[in-house]
């Protein structure tokens, strides 16, 4: 019943009341007017009850809206994050979201702290460890900690994979464009002949944006990551 209707309504009971009072007789009367008192107190209870109603579906309906902001939000801090940061616990949280975002499941590495994050992928039976390092540049033949990451790696369509992730921003440029580099072409090699797969956090921000698009593409890109032979992964 619309507010105006049932304003209507009360009024049409309140003024058949007094009329009740006026023209009735005995009893009549006031069973009559008491009906319509009692018919007046039910509407407005009602009115009641469907403004309470209508004020709790617009609170969930801003909250709904507010929590969706915020997670829009979220997302487009992580990935900027991807894009223009070196910090790598901040990488290391924005991967973490967003690969949640995918519907992967992420968790801290205890029995191995040089892992930064195991990832699962639904459907698939290999877990990733990631290695976030805060440039590229790091990966030479002088960094120290890849021989013992590597004992992390079961190889080429395992159950266990090494997947290092490396910030390849480099700088902002005159013209607000950002700018990127890659691994060295020694440090491909070295890659290559270890067996050892990596990426770029721009790679992951292309990856990331595919797989939001397309679903299915999630499980056949990280197949063809868990197939790599070694060295580093590029989107086509």
């Amino acid at each position: 019943m619309r507010k105006n209707t049932r304003r209507l309504f009360e009024l049409g009971l309140l003024i058949f009341a007094f009329y009740s009072l006026l023209n009735y007789s005995g009893n009549q009367r006031l069973l009559v007017s008491f009906a319509c008192l009692v018919g007046v107190l039910l509407v407005g209870k009602l009115e009641t009850s469907s403004a309470e109603q209508s004020d709790e579906e617009e609170a969930m309906d801003q909250a709904d809206d507010l929590g969706e902001k915020d997670d829009e939000d979220k997302i487009a801090q992580a990935l900027d994050c991807l894009l223009k940061r070196k910090n790598v616990l901040l990488l290391t949280d924005a991967i973490n979201y967003l690969m949640q975002d995918l519907g992967l499941t992420v968790s801290p590495s205890f029995d191995r702290p040089d892992i930064d994050r195991l990832v699962k992928i639904p459907g698939m039976q290999v877990t990733f460890g990631l290695k976030i390092v805060g440039d590229v540049g790091e990966l030479d033949q002088n960094w120290d900690k890849l021989e013992e990451l590597i004992s992390f790696d079961m190889g080429r369509g395992g159950k266990q994979r090494l997947l290092i992730i490396g910030s390849n921003y480099e700088k902002e440029a005159r013209d607000n464009n950002k700018q990127y580099k890659n691994f060295s072409a020694n440090t491909k090699e070295l890659l290559s002949a270890r067996k050892v797969i990596a990426m770029t956090t721009l790679t992951l921000h292309k990856i990331y944006r595919v797989c939001k698009q397309k679903k299915p593409a999630l499980e056949k890109i990280f197949h063809s990551i868990q197939q790599h032979p070694g060295g580093v992964i590029q989107l086509q």
